[in-house]
């Protein structure tokens, strides 16, 4: 028995393993699709803003987003939510019980800040509410991501919901 294990000790030792190659013939490639948005506040946004909800500091509905992002972003992914054609979002799937009264009242309280900051900007630009709804709306929709729920004009001018494609990489 003692032969057999020495005799298998040397037999692993003398024999080394694979050669395992950990570098490739050409550099590696990534390929990566960015956009970045650049903007200047003015003190009228501001203004706006703070005569659009009274009582409430300058940033409270900024950092209220913000604060808010991950949550609404899970809904999406959970295809629970999409952007519609107003800026807002709409509730596409509603879970049963509590978890589907946390995504009615998530949904709500987004739009309600989103709906405050879009009559802010239209009073500060001096155009329409509905011109700020929608290039906001064409904003969001640019900004989803895939499989998410978005709504696009149809060929009869109405407004019909899809999950988003895969961007072509440029």
């Amino acid at each position: 028995m003692t032969w057999t294990r020495a005799l298998l000790a040397l037999v692993v030792m003398g024999c080394s393993g694979p050669t395992v190659k950990v570098e490739t013939p050409e550099p590696l490639a990534v390929d990566i699709n960015m956009r970045v948005d650049i903007y200047q506040h003015d003190g009228s946004a501001t203004d706006a803003l703070r005569q659009a909800v009274p009582g409430e500091s300058v940033g409270a509905i900024e950092r209220r987003r913000r604060d808010r992002m991950e949550e609404i972003q899970t809904l999406k992914n959970n295809r629970l939510i999409g952007e519609n054609h107003e800026g807002l979002l709409t509730i596409r799937s509603l879970p049963p019980g509590n978890y589907g009264r946390y995504v009615r009242e998530t949904v709500e309280a987004e739009n309600a800040d989103r709906m405050a900051e879009m009559k802010a900007k239209a009073e500060s630009e001096q155009t329409s509410l509905a011109d700020v709804q929608r290039n906001l709306a064409n904003l969001w929709r640019e900004r989803s991501f895939a499989g998410e729920w978005i709504e696009v004009p149809a060929a009869d001018g109405s407004w019909t919901w899809v999950q988003k494609e895969e961007s072509p990489s440029s």
